[in-house]
């Protein structure tokens, strides 16, 4: 009898670990902030050539795609789309990284699957750089993770204290 315990006590405790694992991979990428008064670092537009490409992935419940074009006069310019489990659109955004005073931003609007905007007409949600890395952008509330050269992880904030995290494929 102790030995069955001590077995199902095990196998517990495996599935205990494997849950917590798979609950930090989920929340794995670190989104940061820029602090109040602080200067975003130098940076240029071709420190993150690497994100080029059509990405493609799963986040927020359903998939997502994102193509981001090569620099053109210090700016890239982004389109993402998200698709409910049911594959109908869920909206798009339109963005673009920016050199801007020494560093970069990014700047990004959202689209409802008709095309109405969700900011006011002059209006954008904007992201300024708080650290580079070689293969790690951190923007004021969203991450880009490169992970080799066919994988990319992206986490946004979305509220205080929750995170959505996407997890994309380099698409040819």
């Amino acid at each position: 009898m102790r030995t069955q315990i001590n077995i199902c006590h095990l196998l517990l405790c495996i599935n205990l670990m494997c849950l917590s694992c798979l609950a930090a991979a989920e929340d794995s990428v670190k989104v940061m902030r820029l602090e109040e008064g602080a200067v975003s670092p130098p940076a240029n537009i071709e420190s993150i050539a690497w994100l080029e490409g059509r990405w493609v992935g799963e986040g927020l419940g359903g998939s997502a795609e994102e193509i981001i074009a090569p620099a053109v006069a210090g700016q890239m310019m982004g389109m993402f789309r998200h698709l409910k489990s049911d594959e109908a659109i869920n909206f798009y955004e339109f963005y673009i990284f920016a050199e801007h005073e020494g560093s970069l931003t990014l700047r990004l609007k959202h689209f409802s699957p008709m095309l109405s905007g969700w900011e006011e007409r002059e209006e954008f949600v904007e992201f300024p750089l708080v650290a580079l890395e070689i293969n790690a952008a951190y923007f004021d509330g969203l991450t880009y993770l490169l992970g080799g050269d066919d994988n990319l992880s992206v986490g946004v904030r979305i509220a205080e204290d929750k995170i959505a995290t996407f997890n994309y494929r380099k698409a040819e």
